[in-house]
């Protein structure tokens, strides 16, 4: 019986298109029935053209307020000869050497939306937009991008308010108010945040008569809190033991 017949596979040139000058092979043999070795190198080739993509670029998340703006700021180098920023991989904006001002495409509109400093490649966006996202790259000196920024506009959060659930000896609070993908809850105590990351505040009874509760809602743009709540409140003429935060 004649052997299993073997190959051998090359994946050369692995490497992003500026980096001209790296290259990686990648070698494997094996039988043309093993499906696993197959998938192996298959990934081992992704893994490696990924990395190389990814070396020595700078990704932000930027948030901004909605009907505000937002500036955006990529890495440079070198003196500025042109620069271009694409939305997706529309153009927005544009400036090269001999230029007075820079060219506005797109969400840019004719310029009455962005500023572009040639200068330093800083990109200002105005007037962002209820739910507004957007994807932004810098093209500096006819480089491949390696600035890359996503924006997105968010509302302030609302002030919340805060649900009383008592008896005799203890109190539940609920934090209330309207919830977006990006809002963050927390508790003070006074002026202490005791908890973070929940709705919902245990308290019981204790001696201290001066402590009082405020519920934070946040984003990145923005904070609120409610009207703080008095333990004296809670519990008429009695004094409050412990605090206890689930």
């Amino acid at each position: 019986m004649e052997p299993a017949a073997r190959y051998s596979w090359r994946f050369s040139d692995c490497a992003a298109p500026d980096h001209p000058t790296q290259r990686r092979r990648i070698l494997a043999s094996y039988s043309p029935y093993s499906a696993l070795q197959d998938c192996a190198l298959i990934l081992t080739a992704l893994v490696c053209c990924i990395r190389d993509l990814c070396d020595g670029r700078e990704v932000k998340e930027i948030f901004g307020k909605v009907g505000g703006e937002v500036t955006l700021k990529p890495t440079v180098n070198q003196p500025i000869s042109s620069i271009t920023w694409k939305s997706g991989l529309t153009k927005a904006a544009e400036w090269e050497t001999g230029q007075s001002e820079p060219d506005y495409y797109t969400i840019c509109n004719s310029g009455s939306r962005c500023q572009l400093d040639h200068t330093t490649g800083e990109l200002k966006i105005m007037h962002l937009k209820p739910n507004e996202k957007l994807d932004l790259s810098a093209e500096i000196n006819g480089m491949a991008a390696q600035s890359f920024f996503t924006v997105i506009a968010l509302e302030p959060v609302s002030k919340p308010s805060v649900r009383k659930t008592c008896n005799d000896t203890q109190c539940t609070l609920v934090c209330e108010g309207k919830y977006t993908t990006y809002t963050k809850y927390s508790w003070k105590e006074n002026n202490k945040t005791i908890a973070e990351d929940t709705t919902t505040l245990h308290v019981e009874k204790s001696n201290k008569l001066d402590k009082s509760y405020t519920c934070v809602f946040s984003n990145p743009v923005s904070t609120a809190e409610s009207d703080p709540v008095k333990e004296v409140e809670l519990f008429p003429g009695q004094s409050l033991r412990n605090t206890l935060i689930f």
